[in-house]
């Protein structure tokens, strides 16, 4: 077993039970159920200590801040291990502390996994990383050591998961329109965040609904896939998934829009209990654009698009300022916005305030077009009460309904191709990868094109339905459990389509079978660097699995030794004929030098 301590944490951001009794908790650990939430602030009376009288809210009875705030999370990870049927220990930290904010925007929260581990006993993929938390689960131990660690991210990082809460939010300078709503109802007031939802959030990452790759570059950890990569699949790279990826083809993958999906069953045949139809911006006018549809983003502030969609005439906003669009000041051409949605390009100030201004102009909706390019909406992060449907258009999107001064929209119409929302043409379930990559917020969430939205988009948005264990938590809780949260090894959906183990273009002819195939082998072949251990839900998966190596060595030398290794301890457990494991090898001798020219 392999054990490293990882220390990178996923955010949620805003660019735009049972009652606690008992004395207030300082800093130590607090056990619930299987978990223990160890309360590490730094200064513990401005955080889940903090004795500023508080009035009992929606169902949580704590009397001051602190004892509210440890409330929300004793019920968010109730809920959690109910869902999920937790069996080990799960040591969370936990600590409020001054994040990023502006006075418009910020990060609520960052969680994520302390340590990370690989080859250790249990249902899982070899070579693989898994999160601490679900590590043990899977082996069905502590792997990390009991004793909660005595601070935040301290010797000997022991704890499981790190989660950092905004202590700021409210403040001035700091989304100072805002402020945390402690309540465990899901029903806060427009213009607060619900604590209770980012708790949901951010300990899902904690749990597992994270991945481990350098994003910008698409390096694995210490050169190992994770759990994450199994499932995640990029449409265009020949419907390669991400642990059969060199560096260069995961960087790109990471911004490549639509085309990054989910591939884990469990994620897609819930899909159709949970999304609904796929939604989108319906051009109407002039005729020569009539029936153009253009994907849209949501924003985490405001109401909802309409059910029965928003039908406009669109008017691109002007403030009088330089360019005029980006509506960061008032809007001056008020007798044009009136009554009609406002396009607005995205600029410096706050997605919020573009919205406000647009509504103090009379508009009746904002569309605000990216000004960077991409594939993919954004999502619009943001707090503050904003009365008016507010999304987002690509830069394409943006250019295509400005050309016409006579343009009409139906914002919300459904897709002309009946497709789930959220979803690629295959039924697969959309990941955020907009270009650029956006630290924090790439890859690891869902994509911002779902209706309803869901709990794991970048934003926490203002119509998540509340967590059910008897239904769980939209489709997070079936994620984690593609991850292996049930304690079995899932193969990803349509993991890899090659009919017959396909290398760099030699055709090897042996099919493509599909199982769970766990292989290691009986000898190092590589001192000093990496044991070669493979496993996969395809004979392909075990061939790819020494893809790495290419990164590794800079060329064919070690990745054929591992062929060999591995096509030789495929063939004594039975898994492949002698002349297959001839053919893979054949094949892998051929390509060897085209990878060391």
């Amino acid at each position: 077993m392999t054990k490293n301590t990882f220390l990178t944490s996923a955010a949620v951001t805003l660019v735009s039970l049972l009652p606690f009794s008992g004395a207030m908790a300082q800093n130590g650990p607090v056990e619930v159920g299987n978990f223990t939430i160890n309360i590490v602030d730094p200064i513990p009376s401005l955080g889940f200590s903090d004795t500023t009288p508080a009035a009992p809210v929606g169902g949580n009875a704590g009397t001051t801040v602190g004892e509210q705030r440890l409330n929300a999370y004793k019920k968010a990870v109730e809920l959690w291990e109910e869902i999920l049927g937790v069996d080990v220990r799960v040591v969370l930290q936990a600590t409020f502390v001054p994040l990023s904010c502006t006075a418009t925007g910020g990060v609520l929260g960052a969680a994520g996994a302390i340590n990370v581990f690989r080859d250790f006993d249990g249902p899982s993929f070899p070579r693989t990383w898994y999160g601490g938390a679900l590590a043990n689960e899977l082996a069905g131990e502590d792997l990390n050591g009991t004793e909660p660690d005595p601070g935040f991210l301290t010797d000997p990082f022991n704890d499981e998961i790190v989660s950092l809460f905004n202590s700021e939010l409210g403040k001035p300078g700091c989304l100072e329109n805002s402020g945390w709503y402690y309540g465990l109802d899901n029903n806060n007031p427009p213009g607060t965040i619900d604590f209770l939802a980012v708790l949901l959030h951010e300990v899902g990452h904690g749990l597992g609904f994270q991945n481990f790759a350098d994003d910008a570059t698409g390096e694995n950890f210490l050169g190992f896939p994770d759990q994450w990569s199994r499932f995640q699949r990029d449409n265009v790279l020949a419907g390669k998934h991400w642990d059969q990826m060199i560096d260069i083809e995961r960087g790109f993958s990471a911004a490549n829009g639509p085309n990054l999906v989910w591939t884990g069953p469990r994620v897609t045949a819930e899909a159709p209990n949970v999304l609904g139809p796929s939604r989108v911006i319906l051009v109407n006018a002039p005729a020569g654009l009539a029936g153009t549809e253009l994907p849209y983003g949501t924003a985490g502030f405001g109401p909802a698009v309409p059910a029965a969609g928003l039908t406009g005439d669109v008017v691109l906003a002007n403030d009088g300022v330089n360019a005029g669009s980006d509506a960061c000041e008032p809007i001056v051409n008020v007798a044009d916005i009136a009554g009609n949605i406002a396009l607005i390009d995205r600029g410096t100030c706050a997605f919020v305030l573009k919205a406000q201004n647009a509504e103090a102009a009379g508009a009746v909706g904002v569309i605000i077009a990216n000004n960077q390019p991409g594939d993919t909406p954004i999502g619009l992060g943001g707090s503050g009460v904003v009365n008016i449907p507010t999304v987002s258009v690509t830069l394409g999107g943006g250019a295509l309904l400005r050309e016409s001064a006579d343009t009409n929209v139906t914002v919300g119409a459904p897709a002309g191709d009946g497709s789930l929302s959220g979803t690629d043409g295959n039924g697969l379930v959309k990941l955020y990868a907009p270009f650029p990559v956006q630290p924090g917020s790439s890859v690891a969430h869902f994509d911002v094109s779902a209706t309803p939205n869901l709990l794991m988009e970048p934003s926490i948005n203002s119509d998540l339905a509340p967590a059910n264990p008897a239904i769980g938590v939209d489709l997070t809780d079936e994620l984690l459990l593609d991850i292996g949260w049930d304690g079995t090894i899932s193969c990803p959906v349509d993991a890899n389509r090659s009919p017959t183990v396909n290398i760099f273009g030699c055709d090897t002819g042996v099919p493509n079978r599909q199982g769970t195939y766990t292989v290691i082998p009986s000898k190092t072949w590589a001192p000093g660097q990496f044991g070669a251990v493979a496993g996969g839900c395809y004979i392909a998966d075990v061939v790819d699995s020494c893809l790495p190596l290419i990164d590794i060595n800079g060329g064919g030398g070690q990745y054929e030794s591992c062929i060999a290794q591995v096509t030789s301890d495929l063939k004594q457990q039975g898994l492949l004929s002698k002349n297959e494991a001839g053919a893979i090898r054949s094949c892998a001798t051929f390509v060897a030098p085209l990878l060391n020219p």
